[in-house]
């Protein structure tokens, strides 16, 4: 899908995408998700099937009222109602062990996910610092470069603005960054001053 797609072009996301554990975790998830397709349609069809029976039921109902009725005048009536299917019931207890089977398989499916995610959380806390990268040149080279440029049309990025000239001296040597507002954010109290503090967390 489109997440896959992203984080395969990812150059950090994309290390951890084909991992064993994390495979697996894609496999139960989807195989959760048709579960939980399978359980959405028979409870759209078995409620489909109750509103039917309701209505049959209903008119049967009244059909037994005028009978009752009838019955009290010369000759009876002549019956209308029917007695309920016997196999009915058989149906609708059928469809509660399948949807109470669908209920325990999306369960089990769910907490092994969740135990997965556990243990994938406990050795990403585990990860030692890659000691193998010793510069940010080298870094960028093993991990790739960020999808957002250092570019004027860029605000996410910190970049240099045009250097400004000096009268009679030629261009000064003095660079003045625009901060980007990735990581950067202007101080509330003082946004007329030009202040800025590193974006937390938190």
């Amino acid at each position: 899908g489109f997440s896959t797609k992203k984080r395969a072009e990812d150059g950090i996301c994309r290390l951890a995408l084909d991992a064993p554990n994390r495979v697996q975790q894609r496999s139960i998830s989807a195989s959760r998700l048709e579960s939980m397709k399978q359980e959405a349609k028979l409870a759209r069809d078995w409620g489909k099937k109750v509103k039917d029976d309701l209505h049959f039921q209903q008119g049967n109902v009244k059909a037994l009222a005028k009978d009752t009725l009838q019955s009290k005048t010369w000759g009876g009536p002549n019956y209308r109602h029917v007695a309920p299917n016997v196999a009915q019931s058989t149906e609708y207890q059928r469809n509660m062990t399948a949807m109470d089977a669908l209920r325990c398989d999306i369960s089990v499916k769910q907490d092994a996910v969740e135990k997965a995610m556990r243990e994938d959380y406990r050795s990403v806390r585990n990860t030692r610092a890659d000691t193998s990268v010793s510069s940010l040149s080298g870094w960028l080279e093993k991990y790739g470069r960020p999808n957002r440029e250092a570019e004027p049309q860029e605000r996410y990025r910190t970049t240099p603005f045009k250097q400004r000239r000096i009268p009679f001296l030629g261009v000064s040597e003095a660079k003045t960054l625009r901060l980007g507002a990735g990581i950067w954010s202007q101080r509330s109290e003082t946004d007329l001053l030009g202040s800025f503090y590193f974006r937390s967390k938190g």
